[in-house]
């Protein structure tokens, strides 16, 4: 025993010294190769001493790489392809390449591969520092104002008790122009400026002008005119722009759609439910159903990176622009900057956004590939709803058209068998001796058989050779069949042995075949016991046909010509003739651009991206809204199983008490008809953005908006009625520059599109017709790849619809809009720039457009010989809306005569010059 036992110590200390020396030999592998690399590539961005650690990551001891950065742990010992360390050397896109600036070698590589995979043995000592991250403070991010519940007022409130305007009333000239402008974007015609001011004398100011706003409010115009602020917000466009520059060739529903809400002063809370989950809310008929569908264009019709081949990321940053674009355009938020880390400024977390984003990627917007290329992605059309009409007609049609269907599959397996059941002998292809360069082809549908022969053009040499066994010898007709038809070869040379020998024969193949629209009688002869038929030539002089021969005693001929029957190929040809035509007539089921919840592993809660990288996940959040703007507990959303979260997003934002979506839009109504905001930063309405001028004002009109039903006209009207708006225009004290406290109006530069419409409508050249797809033309590129611009997009100038119906293709707006600040459709724009370059009066002194408008108001005004004065009064009816004093009398008729005595200009050319300088003119392109 004592023996054995000294045995088995011998043993387990050679054991014990095999694994210390195991575990001397990586500790040595560590010194001589590890902690080299972390110390040349690594400790000048991951160390306590460099004072570095990016990512939240120190590399410099065990402990710090065990804790990990905001990734999680650097290393899993045994497992080095699960290791993000590994990841980030080998530079495999999961997440950020490591070392930026080089790259380490295989075999540094292989080195770290080895270390880990034995353990990952570490002797550095060290814990590194511990930096707390700093949390956002939801409830102290409720205190700032934006956030805070709105204060509700008691007792009888106006706008001007919150203002005390301290100006006159506008002139009624300068009135009467404006609430055009502002309210229709098409100024007053001389007789509307008339009719307002004779009411104005006769009546009083106040009469004239509530009916004067009445009537504006219900003119189609109104729509038209203040949809675009909306369309600014919601980056419309009608093409992708990005890198593949399609056209949307159902945006169109979508303008149209936001237009029809205005001028029907649809609810401002339903026209954002239906925008954000239309396809999602009841209806109760067709017409509900597609204005829900179409209104859902709102997250549609932003620019996509439609060729990105990593698409989860593609996914993710379509998610992160509608998010982007709602945060901005319904709450005056930025919530785009907590994709990658909490908010630098508002109190958002990176887990609200995600908790936001998991709702919109769970949602459809693109989807499938495009022209059969797995690299670019399309966007999703829905069939809209039928009226009961149209959709039995359409049950009908398919009907039909599947009865017929079902009739040509039949008669097509018959004419494929064909051959055995023909008259007379028949010797298809298939029989025939044949050498060359043939091809089979069912290109042409009147064949026997299967198929029939080719030979192309200018090739060769070819030869096909029938031959058959007769059942008695005696008179035949030889028939051929070739199909016939537009670009066969006109000289086919066949040849013929027969008793009397041989017979050369050139037959027109584009001829259609007479007999059963199948066979060519090459004429009659005499054969004995067989027949043979040859077709060859040295070069195919156009598209050389061989099917099949026929030969057909001529004591049949007269019995087969009195057949009633039409051939299976001449029925099956008028057969398909008829269903071609009867497709033609189908009723084309509209589409619209309308979103879609997922039904696939997409639908659901999103983790956290650390540092916005689609591969790099953390934490898995529940979808939800904003805790800044949610009382306690309710910023989580009950969402039930299948469904992506934007109906619980729609009917959160537009809860009455929500603390921004009223604000923010009474804003905007407020900045159209001021020049600027209560709220200057109308989409900031966070830390970064200005402060209210007038917050209890703000709140006020909040609170009307809602209290009216979220009528959006009740509120225009209340404002253009106040005598704050009706004020005149002048310029900012030296107390108030900015005129911040609303002591008068501003003057305002007229918006690019009411300048360009204003020239029309004077001229007398607006086209008020309501239009669909302005892009259909261009066909499915906006602008190619190769960046060649269809030729129309040049030609806008002559155009002559309403501005809101012109093409905005992503890339080429329309230079009488973007020269005058339209903005990038590519953005959510709440309020446009507002610039005065050199560019602007270069436009309006050298455009065509221009030019052509001013000519035409020229020929308007001398076409009734008036004395030159009374032209020039009516020039500044038309065009200034005012009648011109002294000076301005004085003035023009100097450069009337001008150019007419001195530069020898007619009358016609004169106006027209003196035309576009009130064209030109600051008091033209200003709303005061």
């Amino acid at each position: 025993m004592i023996r054995f036992a000294n045995i088995v110590s011998a043993l387990f200390g050679s054991c014990s010294l095999v694994a210390v020396s195991a575990q001397a030999d990586k500790l040595e592998f560590f010194e001589s190769k590890i902690r080299p690399a972390f110390i040349e590539h690594c400790y000048s961005c991951h160390s306590v001493e460099s004072g570095k650690s990016k990512g939240g990551l120190y590399l410099d001891s065990k402990a710090a790489w065990q804790i990990g950065g905001e990734s999680g742990p650097a290393i899993i010992p045994g497992k080095p392809d699960e290791s993000l360390i590994i990841k980030a050397i080998t530079r495999s896109g999961v997440i950020p390449e490591m070392p930026p600036k080089s790259h380490l070698s295989e075999l540094e590589i292989s080195h770290f591969r080895i270390w880990i995979q034995d353990g990952a043995i570490d002797p550095r000592d060290g814990v590194p520092p511990v930096h707390e991250k700093e949390t956002i403070d939801i409830e102290k991010g409720r205190q700032f104002w934006s956030f805070q519940p709105r204060k509700t007022f008691q007792g009888k409130r106006s706008i001007d008790s919150f203002i005390d305007p301290q100006s006159s009333p506008a002139l009624a000239d300068k009135l009467v122009r404006r609430l055009y402008l502002d309210l229709i974007g098409l100024p007053p015609t001389p007789e509307e400026r008339n009719e307002f001011l004779r009411q104005h004398q006769k009546t009083s100011p106040e009469a004239a002008i509530n009916s004067l706003i009445e009537q504006l409010l219900t003119r189609p115009e109104f729509g038209e005119k203040w949809a675009r602020h909306w369309l600014d917000i919601a980056r419309y466009a009608d093409s992708n722009g990005g890198d593949f520059n399609l056209t949307f060739p159902e945006s169109w529903r979508y303008r149209n759609y936001v237009i029809d809400a205005f001028n029907s002063d649809m609810p401002y809370d339903q026209f954002l439910r239906e925008q954000i989950a239309g396809d999602l809310l009841p209806y109760s008929s067709s017409e509900q159903r597609n204005r829900q569908l179409i209104a859902t264009g709102y997250l549609m019709v932003s620019p996509k990176m439609l060729t990105e081949r990593n698409k989860p990321k593609m996914h993710l940053d379509i998610a992160d622009e509608q998010v982007d674009t709602i945060g901005r355009s319904v709450m005056g938020l930025t919530l785009g900057c907590a994709r990658c880390h909490d908010h630098k400024f508002d109190p958002i977390p990176t887990a609200d956004y995600y908790a936001l984003t998991g709702i919109l990627h769970s949602t459809r917007t693109a989807e499938g590939i495009l022209m059969n290329n797995v690299n670019v992605t399309g966007w999703i059309e829905t069939d809209m709803a039928l009226s009961e009409e149209d959709q039995a007609r359409l049950e009908a049609h398919e009907a039909k058209v599947e009865a017929l269907e079902a009739d040509i599959a039949k008669l097509e397996i018959e004419v494929k068998d064909m051959a055995p059941n023909a008259d007379g002998i028949v010797v298809d292809d298939v029989d025939a001796e044949k050498s060359g360069p043939w091809r089979e082809s069912t290109y042409r549908p009147n064949h026997i058989g299967k198929h029939y022969l080719a030979v192309d053009n200018g090739k060769g040499p070819y030869s096909i050779s029938w031959k058959a066994q007769l059942p008695k010898p005696g008179k035949y007709d030889l028939r051929v069949s070739f199909g016939g038809g537009s670009g066969l070869t006109k000289s086919a040379p066949y040849y013929v042995r027969h008793t009397e020998g041989e017979t050369r024969l050139v037959i027109n193949q584009i001829v259609k075949p007479p007999i059963q629209e199948l066979w060519y009688s090459m004429g009659v002869f005499t054969f004995g016991k067989t027949a043979e038929v040859r077709l060859a030539g040295e070069t195919a002089k156009g598209p050389v046909i061989a099917d099949a021969i026929q030969l057909v005693p001529v004591e049949d001929l007269e019995t087969l010509a009195n057949a009633s029957d039409i051939s299976p190929l001449t029925r099956l040809n008028s057969l398909r003739s008829a269903l071609k035509k009867l497709k033609e007539k189908a009723i084309k089921i509209p589409k619209a651009m309308a979103a879609k919840d997922h039904a696939n592993e997409r639908l659901g809660d999103l983790h956290i991206r650390i540092r916005g990288e689609a591969k790099n996940l953390g934490a898995k959040v529940h979808r939800g809204f904003l805790q800044v703007a949610s009382t306690e507990g309710t910023s989580i959303a009950d969402i039930p199983d299948g469904e992506s979260g934007r109906l619980q997003l729609a009917e959160w934002l537009t809860q009455p008490d929500h603390p921004l979506t009223s604000r923010v839009m009474v804003n905007r109504i407020w900045q159209q008809l001021f020049g600027k905001g209560i709220v200057t930063t109308s989409d900031n309405f966070g830390i970064r953005g200005e402060k209210p001028s007038h917050p209890e004002l703000l709140d006020y009109l909040a609170g009307s908006l809602i209290d009216n039903g979220w009528s959006v006209k009740s509120l225009i009207q209340k404002i253009v009625l106040s005598k704050t708006y009706q004020q005149s225009a002048q310029s900012g004290s030296e107390t108030d520059p900015d005129n911040r406290l609303l002591r008068h109006q501003n003057r305002r530069p007229v918006p690019a599109e009411t300048i360009r419409d204003s020239m029309l409508s004077i001229a007398g050249e607006l086209d008020r017709g309501r239009k669909e797809s302005v892009v259909e033309q261009l066909g499915m590129y906006a602008i190619a790849t190769s960046g060649k611009r269809d030729a129309s997009l040049a030609r806008t100038g002559e155009l002559r619809q309403r501005s809101i119906y012109m093409p905005i293709v992503r890339g080429a707006v329309p230079p009488s809009l973007a020269v005058f600040d339209f903005p990038n459709p590519d953005l959510v724009t709440g309020r446009r720039s507002i610039t005065t370059v050199p560019a602007q009066a270069l436009f309006m002194m050298n455009s065509p457009f221009v030019q052509e408008m001013a000519g035409i108001v020229s020929q308007k005004v001398i076409a009734e010989r008036r004395p030159m004065e009374e032209i020039i009064h009516q020039l500044y009816l038309e065009i200034l809306i005012r009648e011109p004093d002294g000076d301005d009398q004085s003035m023009a008729v100097g450069y009337l005569s001008e150019l007419m005595s001195n530069q020898g200009k007619s009358l016609q050319e004169a106006t027209a010059s003196f035309a576009q300088i009130l064209f030109s003119s600051t008091e033209f392109r200003f709303i005061e």
